[in-house]
């Protein structure tokens, strides 16, 4: 997919780093998506917050349409089954 940019907010890429790329693209409306497993105080402040720091706000200013999208991964069933799965593979592995 080239329209989908993953950042981090404590790592590389950062926000900092991804926003040239998508004005490289040509990307004018954005939709910011936690990629966590519950969207808690992180993806509600610091993602989606009203404050001047929050990824939004920093996105609107540089000149982009903002959607947010405030759900976590976990909400989505097969994310789940995923997770179970590989706990129970860790544990299996864990027995031998």
């Amino acid at each position: 997919m080239k329209n989908v940019f993953i950042y981090t907010v404590e790592g590389t890429p950062n926000l900092e780093q991804v926003i040239p790329q998508l004005k490289l693209h040509g990307i004018k409306h954005v939709t910011l998506m936690p990629f966590m497993m519950v969207a808690g105080d992180h993806a509600n402040n610091d993602m989606a917050g009203k404050e001047p720091d929050s990824h939004k706000s920093i996105l609107e200013k540089e000149g982009f349409k903002v959607d947010t999208y405030l759900h976590g991964l976990g909400e989505n069933q097969n994310i789940r089954n995923l997770f179970v799965e590989r706990a129970n593979e860790s544990w299996d592995a864990l027995q031998k």
